[in-house]
């Protein structure tokens, strides 16, 4: 209720009384109104084929709940997959295939081996052990120019270089970043002690993952996890492997070994082959001049050719490079008649 001392404010009107009716016969209640007869229940029957789902996606729905994204993704390859069985089934009846025959098999071809299939990553090695031309790329798991390098220009090399046998890729360890690189290096060596091609794959995962330098990236609970993703087949045999201080030293003997051939930085590629030997060092930046040292190494230099001798006097047989000048034969003094 308001104040109607407030000023501003005007005092309430009272509200007036409701009239009485007159007096008479009451009226007759309004007629109710036809009740709507309910529909019979459905017969019992399978649900439509919108409801049912499918068993792939009953399991997401059980493992992950029902996002509704994850259920219109699912719905839609669902009626894909309907989509082209009916169209299969099509097909065969316009065809006459319902009914007919199964032809006879063809027989299968013998595929030959390729250079591609010999090729295959062993332990820190990828490519064919008799081609010509060995790369050697020393590199830090946790230098990121190594990950560029390896991102970049690996591929190409790997298509253009070894599936050929023109070239073999070694990726020697050169730990000089600080511990979590030797224990990085360590760690691929373990995934490659179980399965020789498991190597380069967690190779390749630990590029995938670097991140910074010493901020444990690589610390040992993330090393066993990407031991998970590159597929090392035992991870008890993993951990052990991780204490081993064998392992750790033949890191360390590699590391002191590229210091040996003139390694200073990574990345660092040493190119050998018959054309001798290049060393490149950093970053390529560009593939024309890698894969120009590439191909200096690859072909053996023509020989230069011998400079021509002096003509020989006439009458007289010149005489060989290889041979030795003739002593001169004694003065002495011819004997008295």
């Amino acid at each position: 209720m308001i104040d109607p001392t407030t000023p501003g404010l005007e005092p309430e009107t009272p509200a007036a009384e409701p009239e009485t009716p007159a007096i008479g016969p009451a009226p007759e209640p309004p007629a109710a109104a036809p009740e709507t007869p309910l529909a019979p229940d459905p017969a019992p029957g399978p649900p439509p084929l919108a409801e049912v789902p499918w068993p792939s996606e009953a399991a997401a729905i059980q493992a992950r709940g029902n996002s509704p994204r994850r259920l219109a993704v699912l719905g839609f390859l669902g009626a894909v997959a309907l989509g082209a069985v009916i169209g299969a089934a099509g097909l065969a009846l316009a065809t006459g295939a319902v009914g007919a025959p199964a032809p006879s098999p063809s027989p299968v071809p013998t595929e030959e081996p390729t250079a591609e299939a010999t090729a295959a990553p062993v332990g820190n090695t990828f490519g064919r052990p008799d081609a010509p031309v060995t790369i050697d790329v020393w590199a830090d798991y946790q230098c990121p120019f190594c990950r560029l390098e390896d991102l970049l220009f690996g591929g190409a090399i790997d298509r253009e270089y070894v599936t050929p046998g023109i070239a073999r890729v070694v990726y020697r360890d050169f730990a000089f970043l600080g511990q979590e690189s030797i224990d990085a290096a360590v760690a691929s060596r373990c995934a490659g002690a179980q399965e020789p091609a498991a190597q380069l794959r967690y190779h390749d995962a630990l590029y995938t993952f670097q991140q910074g330098e010493n901020q444990g990236r690589f610390a040992r609970a993330n090393l066993v996890q990407v031991a998970e993703i590159a597929g090392v087949p035992s991870k008890d045999a993993f951990t052990a492997c991780l204490d081993d201080p064998a392992v750790a030293k033949a890191v360390e003997d590699e590391t002191t070994a590229g210091r040996n051939v003139g390694v200073t930085s990574t990345p660092t590629l040493r190119l050998r082959g018959p054309g001798g030997e290049r060393i490149l060092t950093g970053f390529s930046q560009t593939w024309p001049p890698l894969r120009e040292a590439i191909e200096a190494v690859r072909v053996a230099a023509p020989a230069s050719p011998s400079p021509a001798g002096s003509p020989a006097p006439s009458g007289s047989p010149a005489p060989s490079a290889s041979a030795s000048p003739s002593p001169a034969p004694s003065a002495s003094p011819s004997p008295a008649p």
